[in-house]
């Protein structure tokens, strides 16, 4: 069992449609599941976050929705209320990257992660590329807000994967999720000092081969329960 925690629906350029099937095909293919899924491409964020709920909703055995917020868009704090409430939505995932904020000083973060705080609903962010998406940014929150649990994409990338791993030892909501890191002495780090319990695995579909995500531990010969929390166990007991 496989549980996919940070995947996008892709999106063709010309059509406009989303590419439905070949997501699915994918899972099917790489013995995924079920899987996370966002959208960050579309007419608004608003009607991405429909989309994903009516998406999920479809696929209720195999897929589970992230809704995004934009914390830098005036109608942010409304709209995190407003997703709260929509079917299938069990995370919210921020991008400063994608959204261009400094997550340390966007004005409207803390009072959408109280909202998210009061429903018990966990939150990925974007880390690891640049001065937007450092670790110690998000850190910042995560004191703030003990009882909202963090996961930290990408191990922190290459450019925060050591600080990364340091971040999610040193507090305990903060977790960290796997895609993209393939810095082989940070996972060593992440392995050697994180409990089993603080990784997520997650593909980061489309944009990387979810045969690379799956396979990238094969290097390390971890042990079977330190695999399976990884894989699946950590997700399951965060998605209950």
């Amino acid at each position: 069992m496989i549980i996919d925690i940070h995947a996008h629906v892709k999106r063709d350029p010309e059509t406009h449609n989303y590419l439905e099937q070949e997501l699915l095909d994918d899972m099917n293919k790489n013995n995924i599941t079920s899987r996370v899924v966002s959208a960050f491409e579309g007419k608004s964020i608003h009607d991405q976050n429909n989309y994903i709920s009516d998406f999920v909703s479809r696929y209720p055995d195999q897929l589970i929705g992230c809704a995004v917020i934009n914390p830098k868009e005036d109608h942010s704090i409304e709209e995190t209320r407003r997703v709260m409430k929509l079917p299938g939505i069990k995370m919210v995932e921020f991008n400063s990257i994608e959204h261009g904020y400094y997550p340390d000083s966007c004005q409207n973060i803390d009072p959408i992660l109280e909202i998210l705080e009061e429903n018990n609903i966990p939150v990925k962010v974007f880390t690891g590329i640049g001065a937007r998406s450092m670790p110690q940014q998000w850190a910042v929150h995560a004191k703030r807000h003990p009882n909202l649990t963090f996961i930290f994409l990408h191990i922190g990338c290459f450019d925060y994967g050591y600080s990364c791993v340091d971040v999610a030892l040193e507090n305990e909501n903060v977790l960290v999720e796997t895609s993209n890191q393939y810095e082989v002495q940070v996972l060593r780090k992440a392995f050697s000092i994180l409990p089993k319990e603080k990784l997520l695995f997650g593909s980061s579909y489309p944009t990387v081969l979810t045969k690379s995500s799956v396979n990238v531990f094969d290097m390390f010969h971890l042990e079977k329960d330190y695999l399976e929390s990884i894989y699946h166990k950590n997700a399951a007991d965060l998605l209950e």
